[in-house]
């Protein structure tokens, strides 16, 4: 930096030319990516994971895979692992080999868990796998310690198919003083309609070991709790199979979201394309005959494009905007649902998906339609995969109600037209695999896991406006997030699981965000300002949040400062600073000024203003030292409170004395004056020699005009005229103009005379051979 001294006199000429200084900036990045290493995870050497449970009450987390079964505490460290493979065995072998000889090969069989469930009532987990024609374990959810099996008679196994996530089931607890429940259980069977149903009902009893458990809740001879894919249909479309993907319940009723082969679509010739639908079904709880067993079809369609491959749901309720835009209350119950397009690969759908939801509401009140319009003689049962052939509605007086539970006629029943969901976000390129939703003080949040290991974060507050997709966190590169996605009991985490790890993943990562505009303009509806804290977070963690201003939740809330005056000349030290803070809270336990970390000053508080003062002259030099023209500092305000900075606003330091040119000086930012007859730029007019030597505007600056080359003969004295302008009558004690050439590298001068304020000669100008021979 030059110093601030006085200057000498101007001795030449040529420092009246204008010199150019160009500053620049480096621009600032702001934000933070979310650290995975945040992330607590699980991962066992073995992999191949499956499923996931996690107590409501004691926030365990139960995992299921390939040969085994682990318990988790909530932060995921493993507290117990059960085996449950490999096991002995052939698929073909029925009953499995444990029970009678089989006549085919058995070899070390892989088994996997296809359903996972707690039965909370019962401190239970039921674990069902793929080996022993699907035959599930009771498992005691302290240790894992083995409470039993059914007892392997033939309504006991399940399925032998082996692909994870086609099966659901839902547990429905006994009444109070009663020993049993009821477990709901869909699977697909892989053509074996002989052996397995591919929905039943079953009793869970409370001792293990009772001859009833997992038996049909009802069996006569004629009818039980079951539905069989006829033979007939397997025949026509050998392929046909139901997979089921989610599963509910919702007041009396049980609900399943299934894909099934379209055998109105799908030909039955084997080597023909094949399409899949998605079925919404539905049964009473108490309907031990599936007398009330009806479907409907189920997607959603935005702008032409049909969204009709079920990948997952998540039954939730709506938050008040939201519950206000679909005209329901906040206490009924919304279905959040993941698409992907089009009704083909159900094994690989396309990537393209979308995210609709349901209220439950529209899909009772068209199922109820439905029953009433067959009931009136309306039409045929219209279930051809089960039916076989189509039966006409029987007119009947009946009054069918909210809580019509079937008769033994007009059942089973399917439903003719698509109940349609309404489409909230759709996903032309990640490909969402599942989905998870809840209510955060208002505001409807949906997480959707992705096929590249992603999640997206939604917001979701209407049906009118588009969902606002407001993060998308890598949780596990590269792999893809599977159908099991739950929060832990206090939503502060969201479970995910891929095939090889289980993370828990913050529902909120509010600290990424580092200033107050960032954090309410990133549509989290989680995270807000903590005022005197400065730092993006919940509410419940802001300290003192409910008291006026300390926390903000909208954009217009920030803390805005001003600061008057707004710079200073670094010649200038302890300047009284008057600030003005909007949107803050009490500041009765006082407050500081700091210039970022270079110093820091007590700040006093009149009449809504802060009193500061600038830095002293010894603290100015480390701040401005070397910084060119100006130096832009941060002038924050500090809070003794909590000893954090909150707000900040910009502060310059502007140094004149850096100009070495008349233009440069007055044409800057700052008040700076050139004194012309002391060739010198400083923030003080008083420092100029005469009140006429002080120069404001660039118009008055002295300078030589451009002109036309001038030609010299070698050898030949002649003077030179220059035209200029504002050039200065020299005072007493001054020395009169020169004239400097340059040539080959060495400085000539020559006295120069004055004509006027516009003209100036170089007199006595001669260039000689020698000179010549040096520039030839």
């Amino acid at each position: 930096m030059l110093p601030y001294g006085r200057r000498p006199l101007p001795t030449s000429l040529h420092e009246a030319f204008l010199l150019l200084f160009f500053l620049s900036f480096l621009p600032q990045h702001g934000g933070v990516e979310v650290n995975l290493s945040s992330f607590r995870t699980f991962t066992p050497p073995e992999g191949g994971l499956t499923h996931l449970v996690v107590h409501n009450k004691t926030g365990e987390v139960y995992v299921g895979a390939v040969n085994w079964i682990y318990k988790l505490s909530s932060n995921l460290t493993k507290l117990r692992s059960h085996v449950t493979g490999p096991v002995v065995d052939n698929e073909k072998c029925y009953p499995p080999p444990g029970v009678q000889s089989c006549p085919h090969e058995l070899s070390q069989t892989s088994n996997v868990n296809k359903l996972l469930l707690l039965d909370s009532g019962q401190n239970r987990l039921i674990a069902c796998g793929s080996t022993s024609q699907g035959i599930c374990q009771f498992l005691r959810l302290d240790d894992l310690f083995k409470l039993g099996e059914p007892h392997h008679r033939k309504e006991h196994y399940l399925s032998s198919v082996s692909e994870a996530g086609t099966m659901s089931g839902v547990v429905i607890s006994g009444a109070q003083g009663e020993d049993s429940g009821k477990l709901f259980v869909g699977t697909p069977i892989e053509g074996k309609s002989e052996y397995f149903p591919t929905l039943s009902s079953r009793k869970l009893m409370a001792n293990e070991e009772n001859a009833e458990m997992f038996s049909f809740v009802y069996q006569d001879e004629f009818v039980s709790s079951q539905l069989k894919i006829p033979s007939d249909t397997l025949s026509k479309f050998p392929t046909f199979d139901i997979y089921y993907v989610y599963g509910f319940s919702s007041e009396q009723f049980i609900y399943y979201l299934t894909l099934q082969l379209d055998t109105q679509l799908t030909s039955p010739d084997a080597s023909g394309e094949q399409f899949f639908t998605s079925k919404i079904v539905r049964l009473c709880v108490d309907d031990p005959k599936f007398y009330s067993y009806v479907e409907f079809p189920i997607g959603c369609t935005k702008d032409g494009v049909e969204y009709r491959l079920v990948q997952d749901a998540y039954l939730s309720r709506p938050g008040a905007k939201l519950a206000r835009s679909l005209g329901i209350s906040e206490q009924e119950e919304v279905l959040f649902t993941v698409f992907a397009q089009g009704q083909k690969n159900r094994a690989k759908p396309p990537k393209e998906s979308a995210l609709c939801l349901f209220t439950l509401r529209k899909i009772k009140e068209k199922i109820k339609e439905r029953i009433q319009s067959c009931y009136r003689g309306e039409g045929k049962l219209s279930l051809p995969w089960l039916l076989n052939k189509e039966l006409n509605c029987i007119n009947s007086p009946l009054q069918i109600d909210d809580n019509f539970c079937g008769q033994d006629f007009n059942q089973p029943l399917g439903g003719t037209t698509t109940i349609e969901g309404f489409p909230l976000f759709l996903d032309k390129d990640d490909g969402m695999t599942s989905v998870a939703a809840y209510d955060y003080r208002g505001h409807t949040v949906a997480f959707t896991g992705t096929r590249g290991g992603r999640m997206k974060k939604i917001l979701v507050n209407s049906i009118t406006q588009p969902a606002l997709l407001y993060e998308n966190v890598v949780v596990s590169e590269g792999n893809p997030i599977l159908r099991d996605m739950l929060f832990s009991p206090d939503h502060q985490y969201i479970y995910t699981l891929t095939d090889e790890e289980v993370r828990r993943v913050p529902v909120e990562s509010c600290e990424q965000y580092s200033s107050c505009s960032e954090c309410l303009a990133s549509g989290d509806p989680h995270c807000g300002w903590c005022v005197l804290h400065s730092v993006c977070s919940r509410k419940d963690r802001c300290e003192r949040a409910d008291e006026p201003q300390r926390f903000a939740s909208r954009l217009e809330q920030c803390v805005r400062l001003m600061v008057q005056p707004n710079n200073i000349s670094v010649t200038m030290s302890e300047v009284q600073l008057v600030l003005q803070a909007q949107n803050v809270p009490s500041l009765a336990a006082g407050i500081n000024c700091s210039f970022e970390d270079y110093t820091e000053t007590e700040g006093h508080i009149m009449g809504g203003r802060i009193y500061c003062l600038s830095p002293s002259a010894r603290e100015i030099a480390p701040i401005t030292r070397n910084q060119g023209d100006k130096r832009v500092v941060k002038l924050y305000l500090k809070s003794r409170e909590t000893g954090k900075k909150f707000a900040s606003v910009d502060f310059v330091f502007y140094n004149c004395s850096v100009h070495q040119s008349c233009l440069s000086c007055v044409n800057g930012s700052f008040p700076c004056h050139w004194c012309k007859y002391r060739h010198m730029c400083t923030h003080n007019a008083n420092d100029c020699s005469f009140q006429e030597g002080r120069v404001n505007m660039s118009e008055d600056c002295p300078q030589i005009l451009p002109s036309t080359q001038i030609y010299i003969p070698v050898g030949v004295m002649k003077p030179i005229t220059l035209l200029a302008r504002n050039l200065p009558q020299p005072q007493s004690g001054q020395r009169n103009y020169e004239c400097i050439f340059y040539i080959q590298g060495k400085e000539y001068s020559v006295t120069a005379l004055r004509f006027n304020s516009t003209s100036i000669q170089c007199q006595k100008t001669m260039l000689r051979t020698q000179e010549m021979n040096r520039t030839g």
